[in-house]
């Protein structure tokens, strides 16, 4: 009798929504810690760098300036860069 209501009182602790919170709560703590880690920061970092040079390069063509145009070659090589950033990104950076 006493294994009986063991067993009733675990089913009552261990309910499907306990468990669903449970793993839903240990889901969302370790994308937390994993998004804050060193390498999704300097992943984020150089992301944002080319990206920025990217866009840079593409406000010369609205606002060109004189001289030689060679930013052509640069947006293009950042471009390339940007995507394969992308393309490499780290399991559970966002």
């Amino acid at each position: 009798m006493v294994a009986v209501e063991e067993q009733a009182g675990i089913r009552d602790l261990l309910k499907p929504e306990w468990i669903i919170l449970l793993c839903a709560i240990l889901v969302t703590f370790g994308l937390m810690w994993r998004t804050s880690s060193g390498e999704c920061h300097a992943w984020k970092t150089r992301l944002g760098h080319v990206t920025g040079g990217f866009l840079a390069a593409s406000g010369e063509e609205e606002y060109p300036q004189p001289g030689e145009r060679t930013d052509l070659i640069a947006r293009t090589g950042l471009k390339r860069e940007a995507e394969r950033l992308l393309d490499a990104r780290p399991v559970g950076c966002f």
